[in-house]
This record gives C-alpha cells, sequence and structure tokens, in this order.
C-alpha cells in the first residue's frame, strides 16, 4: 500500500485553520497518528479478488477519518501466518496486528509472551457485553483475554433432504434421532456421515454431554476426557464408527475438499461443518437439494466454535492505536468486509438477518452462536486434536476398541498437558 503524503496533508490543514481561525488546538487534539503493520491471509490484502478490495477500501477509509494513521499489510498463507508471525514475534518485531484462527492459536502465542493483554486497554465486562461468549474464550489464558473476536462460526448439521424424504426420516435433532437415521441410510444402501479429519466436529459431542474435554478452569488443566459424561459421549461417537457411521471417504478427508465432495456427489447423507462448507458443496454439486439444521442435542445444546481473531504484537509500540483500528474493523464501518462471502462477526449487536439476507439457509448457524463453544484453550491444542483424531481413526480402521482407544488417549493427553505446563 502506498503511503500518503500525510506531511503535505497536515500542513495544508493547518495552514487552512490558521488563516480561516476555524480550528483551534482542541479541534486536533483527539486525532490519532502512528503507523501500524497487519499480518493477514493472503487473500485479504490480494486487491485483484473481492476481498482484497473491499479489506483496502476499508483500511484507506480508516486512514482518511485518521489521516495522521499510516497502515501497511502484510501478507501470510492461512497454513504459515502463525510462524510467520511467531518467529518474527520472537525476534522482537513483526507486524503489530495479527490476523489468527481461533483454534488455539492465540493461546500459543500468549503462553509464548508474544500477545499484548487486553486488559491493558479495555475491561472484561465490555469485551463479554460486545462479543459472543465462544469466540472471546478462544483467545482466554491464564484468565487473561489476548484476543478480540473477528468473525465466527460454528459447526451445524447439513442432511440431504431428496434422501431423508426418501427414506421418509425427520430431520434428527438428537442424538439417537442421529444415530436411527444413520441406520436407516446404511440399510437403505447410503452413507452415513461426512467430516473433516479432526477432533473439530466431534468435540461437539463432547460439549453436549457437558463434558470439556480438558478442564482449563484452574492453573493446570485437567484432562477429563474420561469421566462419566466423556465415556458417555466417547461411547456415542465409537458407536457410530463402529456401525459404519462414517464414511469410507472420512478416511482420506484431511482437506474439506473431500469433505464437500463426498456430501456433493450423495456419498454420505449428513455433513458435520460450519457456514464454508455450503459454498464447496453447491460449486460442486449446485442441483443438490440440501438444508442445515442445528447440531443434535444431547444433554445440551452445544456445538464447536470456528473463525478468526486479532491480536496485538507484544512488541507494539502503540497497543491503543492498535486496539483502535480492530476496534474500528469490527464495527459497523467494517462489516462490508464481511459481507463479501456472508460470514458473520462474534458482535452481539451485528444485525445477522440483514446480512444473511437471501441465503436463509445460513441463518441456522446464527441461532447456535449462544451456545457455541471454543476448543480447549491449552497450549499446543494442536497436537491434542491430533492425539483425539488418531484414537477415532483407530476404532475406524478397526485397530482398537472404543475402551482401549479412550484409555490410550487419556494417557496421551495427560503426558501431553505434562510436557507443555511443567
Amino acid at each position: 500500500m502506498k503511503k500518503r503524503a500525510l506531511a503535505v496533508m497536515l500542513a495544508g490543514a493547518l495552514a487552512l485553520g490558521a488563516r480561516t481561525g476555524v480550528w483551534a488546538a482542541s479541534d486536533i487534539s483527539d486525532q490519532k497518528e502512528g503507523e501500524l503493520t497487519l499480518l493477514m491471509v493472503n487473500d485479504w490484502i490480494d486487491e485483484t479478488g473481492a476481498k482484497g478490495e473491499e479489506f483496502t477500501k476499508v483500511i484507506k477509509q480508516y486512514e482518511e477519518e485518521n489521516p495522521g494513521v499510516e497502515i501497511t499489510l502484510q501478507g501470510a498463507s492461512q497454513q504459515d501466518i502463525k510462524e510467520s508471525f511467531q518467529t518474527a514475534a520472537l525476534a522482537g518485531g513483526g507486524a503489530d496486528i495479527v490476523m489468527m484462527d481461533n483454534s488455539g492459536h492465540a493461546i500459543d502465542l500468549a503462553a509464548m509472551g508474544l500477545l499484548y493483554p487486553l486488559e491493558d486497554l479495555t475491561t472484561a465486562d465490555e469485551l463479554t457485553a460486545q462479543y459472543q461468549e465462544g469466540p472471546l474464550n478462544s483467545g482466554k489464558f491464564a484468565g487473561k483475554y489476548y484476543s478480540v473476536p473477528w468473525y465466527m462460526d460454528c459447526t451445524g448439521l447439513y442432511y440431504n433432504k431428496e434422501r431423508l424424504e426418501e427414506l421418509g426420516i425427520d430431520v434428527p435433532t438428537t442424538w439417537e434421532e442421529l444415530s436411527d437415521a444413520v441406520d436407516k441410510a446404511k440399510e437403505a444402501g447410503y452413507g452415513g456421515i461426512i467430516t473433516y479429519q479432526s477432533a473439530y466436529a466431534f468435540y461437539s459431542f463432547f460439549y453436549q454431554n457437558e463434558c470439556p474435554v480438558i478442564d482449563t478452569s484452574g492453573d493446570i488443566p485437567q484432562v477429563v476426557i474420561d469421566n462419566e459424561e466423556g465415556k458417555e459421549a466417547w461411547d456415542y461417537i465409537c458407536d457410530l464408527i463402529s456401525k459404519g457411521g462414517l464414511v469410507e471417504s472420512f478416511k482420506e478427508a484431511t482437506t474439506w475438499d473431500k469433505v464437500y465432495e463426498s456430501f456433493a456427489n450423495g456419498e454420505a447423507t449428513f455433513l458435520l461443518g460450519g457456514d464454508w462448507c455450503s459454498s464447496g458443496v453447491e460449486n460442486i454439486n449446485p442441483d443438490l437439494d440440501y438444508g442445515i439444521a442445528p447440531m443434535v442435542k444431547g444433554k445440551t445444546e452445544a456445538t464447536v466454535l470456528g473463525g478468526w481473531t486479532w491480536n496485538i504484537n507484544t512488541n507494539c509500540k502503540d497497543p491503543e492505536l492498535a486496539y483502535d483500528l480492530i476496534q474500528y474493523l469490527n464495527s459497523e464501518k467494517g462489516d462490508s468486509l464481511l459481507g463479501v462471502e456472508g460470514k458473520i462477526s462474534a458482535r452481539k449487536d451485528f444485525d445477522y438477518d440483514k446480512a444473511l439476507e437471501g441465503n436463509d439457509k445460513l441463518k441456522v448457524f446464527t441461532e447456535e452462536f449462544p451456545y457455541t463453544e471454543a476448543r480447549p484453550a491449552v497450549i499446543n491444542e494442536k497436537s491434542i486434536d491430533e492425539l483425539i483424531t488418531n484414537a477415532i481413526l483407530e476404532v475406524d480402521y478397526g485397530q482398537s476398541s472404543a475402551e482401549d482407544a479412550l484409555t490410550s488417549l487419556t494417557q496421551k493427553l495427560n503426558e501431553n498437558i505434562a510436557s507443555n505446563y511443567q
């Protein structure tokens, strides 16, 4: 982004004020000044695409409203953005603000002392009044908030409408109904469920049974996946697996594209995924008649969080200015950014109906937001995800029983926590 000739602009403005007598010192006392660098996922700064074009427009708008501020945009791939920021911040540099996935990335960075604590800029009460609880908690480490939520999504239950009608199956709303629906689909020669090969969607079942998987309420996280509630959730998941509830392509679903394909081509009757899956499915099979329902209910309603956050570098020279820009991007003035792809702000006062006008299918996700829960806020959540995923695959491949897999998983999770919290 080209930097503006700020000195010229300011000098001209001041000269005008001197000639007309209109401006007093107080008139410019609240004007912001400084330089900020933002590290974004590449497509948000690529001006040849709709997202990049709109983001650049909003950034320029902020600069025009605050002519003493210069903003530079930097890019990285979605896979590399965390490591890119981490490397630079550890060396004492790095972007002032970094866009970060809410899947535990901020926890790792906060634990390393690389993120600026929000309590030095605002209060917990102000944050909880402004944002949904799930997204806020995704950036909460050792009792402090480190991430400002940007946009959020969660997991819903996609279903093949035509197939359910053919088989006389109502849209499942409970664990039992989902299990019965999978049985009927299998009996008719159809596949059951597809989702991404990760612990991501499976967290929902634990949360629905009031098991947090890892209890982070104390100073040291405690593995509780094997408590009574956890065992019930694990047994339910494994029962679905043992009767072929997960379609065969789950074993290859290491990208979301594989998930879309399985559902779009009719292999799977159900898909567990977020709002982004809708366009992925429709791009493959625009004629597929499908619906989206809330995740099935266990003891309680719960689903798992996805989305992105804003994070301030601990090396930032002007955290107050960085926070002001974040608040601007998260305000109604930045809503056009989310409108490019129908994304949903994590703000509580966001106008969901307006944002999703013409796309009624996706409104179901906004119904789930109040009970959306973040993945466990532990150091190196990625490794936790891998351990749970491997245990699920062991059961899926018939290499381990549900009981043995859970015993082994619990031990490995405890070892992981111990190694990260010594």
